[in-house]
Protein backbone atom coordinates (compact mmCIF):
# COMPACT_ATOMS: atom_id res chain seq x y z
CA UNK A 1 0.00 0.00 0.00
CA UNK A 2 1.13 3.56 -0.69
CA UNK A 3 0.28 6.69 1.32
CA UNK A 4 -1.84 9.13 -0.71
CA UNK A 5 -1.52 12.20 1.50
CA UNK A 6 -4.68 11.99 3.59
CA UNK A 7 -4.04 12.32 7.32
CA UNK A 8 -6.38 11.99 10.28
CA UNK A 9 -4.05 13.33 12.95
CA UNK A 10 -6.83 15.38 14.55
CA UNK A 11 -8.91 12.20 15.00
CA UNK A 12 -6.22 10.18 16.83
CA UNK A 13 -6.85 8.85 20.32
CA UNK A 14 -5.38 11.42 22.75
CA UNK A 15 -4.60 8.61 25.23
CA UNK A 16 -2.04 7.15 22.79
CA UNK A 17 1.45 8.64 22.77
CA UNK A 18 4.18 7.60 20.33
CA UNK A 19 7.90 8.11 20.63
CA UNK A 20 11.01 7.26 18.68
CA UNK A 21 13.21 5.09 20.85
CA UNK A 22 16.95 4.80 21.36
CA UNK A 23 19.12 1.74 21.92
CA UNK A 24 18.31 1.70 25.63
CA UNK A 25 14.65 0.86 24.84
CA UNK A 26 15.37 -1.93 22.37
CA UNK A 27 14.54 -4.71 24.86
CA UNK A 28 11.04 -3.28 25.38
CA UNK A 29 10.59 -3.02 21.61
CA UNK A 30 11.76 -6.59 21.04
CA UNK A 31 9.56 -8.05 23.76
CA UNK A 32 6.54 -6.30 22.23
CA UNK A 33 7.43 -7.56 18.74
CA UNK A 34 7.64 -11.13 20.03
CA UNK A 35 4.29 -10.79 21.81
CA UNK A 36 2.44 -8.86 19.08
CA UNK A 37 3.48 -11.25 16.32
CA UNK A 38 3.35 -14.40 18.50
CA UNK A 39 6.98 -15.37 17.95
CA UNK A 40 9.04 -17.66 20.21
CA UNK A 41 11.01 -15.99 23.01
CA UNK A 42 14.12 -17.72 21.67
CA UNK A 43 14.15 -15.16 18.84
CA UNK A 44 14.83 -12.25 21.23
CA UNK A 45 18.63 -12.21 21.00
CA UNK A 46 18.60 -12.36 17.18
CA UNK A 47 15.92 -9.71 16.85
CA UNK A 48 17.77 -7.45 19.30
CA UNK A 49 20.96 -7.79 17.24
CA UNK A 50 19.12 -7.08 13.99
CA UNK A 51 17.24 -4.12 15.48
CA UNK A 52 20.41 -2.54 16.87
CA UNK A 53 22.13 -2.94 13.49
CA UNK A 54 19.22 -1.28 11.70
CA UNK A 55 19.04 1.48 14.30
CA UNK A 56 22.74 2.22 13.78
CA UNK A 57 22.04 2.45 10.04
CA UNK A 58 19.46 5.18 10.65
CA UNK A 59 16.21 3.21 10.82
CA UNK A 60 13.68 4.66 13.27
CA UNK A 61 11.98 2.52 15.88
CA UNK A 62 8.81 3.60 17.65
CA UNK A 63 6.87 2.57 20.72
CA UNK A 64 3.29 3.54 21.46
CA UNK A 65 2.12 4.01 25.01
CA UNK A 66 -1.38 3.77 26.39
CA UNK A 67 -1.04 5.59 29.66
CA UNK A 68 2.36 4.53 30.96
CA UNK A 69 2.28 1.07 29.36
CA UNK A 70 4.16 0.33 26.11
CA UNK A 71 1.61 -1.42 23.87
CA UNK A 72 2.65 -0.97 20.22
CA UNK A 73 5.58 -1.02 17.81
CA UNK A 74 6.53 0.39 14.42
CA UNK A 75 9.66 0.75 12.30
CA UNK A 76 10.62 3.21 9.53
CA UNK A 77 13.33 2.64 6.96
CA UNK A 78 14.26 5.39 4.49
CA UNK A 79 16.17 4.60 1.30
CA UNK A 80 16.34 6.36 -2.07
CA UNK A 81 13.32 8.58 -1.39
CA UNK A 82 11.14 5.71 -0.15
CA UNK A 83 9.93 5.36 3.44
CA UNK A 84 9.10 1.76 4.31
CA UNK A 85 6.90 1.15 7.33
CA UNK A 86 7.22 -2.21 9.06
CA UNK A 87 6.35 -4.10 12.26
CA UNK A 88 3.21 -2.15 13.12
CA UNK A 89 1.82 -4.22 15.96
CA UNK A 90 -0.32 -3.77 19.07
CA UNK A 91 -0.88 -5.96 22.10
CA UNK A 92 -4.12 -7.90 21.60
CA UNK A 93 -5.89 -6.35 24.58
CA UNK A 94 -5.18 -2.82 23.26
CA UNK A 95 -6.21 -3.29 19.63
CA UNK A 96 -8.91 -1.13 18.02
CA UNK A 97 -7.95 1.91 20.13
CA UNK A 98 -6.03 3.87 17.50
CA UNK A 99 -2.56 2.66 18.45
CA UNK A 100 -1.66 1.29 15.01
CA UNK A 101 -2.99 4.47 13.39
CA UNK A 102 -0.92 6.70 15.68
CA UNK A 103 2.25 4.69 15.05
CA UNK A 104 1.74 4.56 11.29
CA UNK A 105 1.04 8.28 11.00
CA UNK A 106 4.08 9.09 13.16
CA UNK A 107 6.22 7.03 10.78
CA UNK A 108 4.65 8.73 7.72
CA UNK A 109 5.26 12.21 9.17
CA UNK A 110 8.89 11.33 9.92
CA UNK A 111 9.25 9.82 6.44
CA UNK A 112 8.01 13.11 4.96
CA UNK A 113 10.43 15.05 7.20
CA UNK A 114 13.26 12.86 5.90
CA UNK A 115 12.42 13.97 2.35
CA UNK A 116 10.87 10.74 1.12
CA UNK A 117 8.40 11.07 -1.74
CA UNK A 118 6.89 7.59 -1.41
CA UNK A 119 5.64 6.00 1.83
CA UNK A 120 4.85 2.27 1.64
CA UNK A 121 3.82 -0.71 3.72
CA UNK A 122 2.55 -4.25 3.22
CA UNK A 123 -0.48 -5.88 4.80
CA UNK A 124 -2.74 -8.88 4.44
CA UNK A 125 -5.47 -8.31 1.86
CA UNK A 126 -8.90 -7.91 3.41
CA UNK A 127 -7.72 -7.85 7.01
CA UNK A 128 -8.32 -5.33 9.79
CA UNK A 129 -4.94 -3.70 9.11
CA UNK A 130 -5.83 -3.06 5.46
CA UNK A 131 -9.01 -1.29 6.60
CA UNK A 132 -7.02 0.82 9.07
CA UNK A 133 -4.39 1.78 6.47
CA UNK A 134 -7.07 2.75 3.94
CA UNK A 135 -8.78 4.89 6.57
CA UNK A 136 -5.61 6.86 7.30
CA UNK A 137 -4.74 7.46 3.66
CA UNK A 138 -3.06 4.44 2.08
CA UNK A 139 -4.20 2.84 -1.15
CA UNK A 140 -3.39 -0.47 -2.78
CA UNK A 141 -1.08 -0.17 -5.76
CA UNK A 142 -0.25 -3.84 -6.25
CA UNK A 143 -0.76 -7.27 -4.70
CA UNK A 144 1.83 -9.89 -3.89
CA UNK A 145 1.24 -13.64 -3.65
CA UNK A 146 3.31 -15.80 -1.35
CA UNK A 147 3.67 -19.52 -1.85
CA UNK A 148 4.62 -21.99 0.85
CA UNK A 149 5.68 -25.58 0.52
CA UNK A 150 5.54 -27.76 3.61
CA UNK A 151 8.39 -30.19 3.97
CA UNK A 152 7.80 -33.34 5.98
CA UNK A 153 10.24 -33.99 8.83
CA UNK A 154 12.95 -36.57 7.95
CA UNK A 155 11.45 -39.37 10.05
CA UNK A 156 7.83 -38.85 9.01
CA UNK A 157 6.01 -41.31 6.84
CA UNK A 158 2.72 -40.50 5.16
Amino acid sequence: MVFNGKQLKNKLNPDVKTKEISERDIDVYTELILTNFEMPLEYKKGINTLALTWMQQGWKFYLAYFGERPVGTCLLSSLSGIGGIFNVGTLKEYRRRGIGAALTLQAVMDSIDEGNDLHILETVKGGNAEHLYRKIGFEIVHAISYFVKEIMPKNSFA
